[in-house]
């Protein structure tokens, strides 16, 4: 499946096979570190200890630790973007095929909740999540623009939709907001994403749930 173009890796796919296999696992471990702990407070040494190696093999993966913070973080996305794609069945009605990528990106909504305060402060990061955040936008947006054409979408602003899926994750991001509704932030996003392809269908096709109930 071929919508849009993602952003450039900064550590390219053949830089990263011609890593030795200890310092591709270091990458992997560094950013289990990142998901757990964040990265704003540890430093070099900290994350040469909790990893198992010296200071001198994490400056051969990058030359500072932000610019191997945005290397892990950015190997990270990239994964995350391409399993997404990989959930969508081109088989499927277009309704499930947005659902299944919208799933598929949760990671990127998981990724926010967990370095909140991190890229808050640190506007490299945020740039970096923005840019994946912008692709994700294009692909939900490319998928509504195939069900518009397709009759199985009302005629709206495809941007506008995609925001509204994309966005949601970014809303149930801020702190106190999963208390107030109730929820965890996957049911959260499922029902936000349950309601937008709702109003999506076109008046003539009816959901999976509403064909189910007008049986019963």
């Amino acid at each position: 499946m071929s919508i849009g173009t993602p952003p450039k890796p900064l550590l390219p796919r053949r830089t990263e096979e011609r890593l030795g296999p200890r310092h591709r696992e270091i990458l992997d471990q560094l950013e289990m570190v990142f998901l757990s702990e964040g990265f704003s407070s540890v430093t070099v040494t900290q994350l040469a200890a909790s990893v198992g190696c010296s200071r001198r093999t994490l400056y051969e993966l990058a030359p500072s630790k932000d610019a191997l913070v945005l290397i892990v973080l950015d190997r990270f996305l990239h994964r995350v973007g391409r399993t997404a794609l990989n959930n969508v069945d081109p088989n499927e009605s277009i309704a499930e095929q947005v659902r299944s990528y919208i799933n598929g990106a949760l990671e990127l909504q998981r990724l926010t909740a967990a370095f909140a305060d991190d890229l808050a402060d640190d506007p490299a990061a945020r740039r970096l999540l923005d840019r994946h955040f912008r692709y994700v936008m294009s692909v939900s947006e490319s998928l509504i623009e195939r069900g518009i054409e397709a009759g199985e979408f009302r005629s709206v602003s495809p941007g506008v939709a995609a925001g509204m899926l994309a966005g949601s994750g970014l809303y149930f991001s801020q702190p106190g907001i999963l208390d107030d509704v109730g929820m965890t932030r996957d049911e959260a996003s499922h029902e936000m994403t349950d309601i937008v392809l709702r109003s999506l269908l076109h008046p003539t096709i009816h959901s999976p749930t509403q064909q189910t109930s007008s049986t019963q």
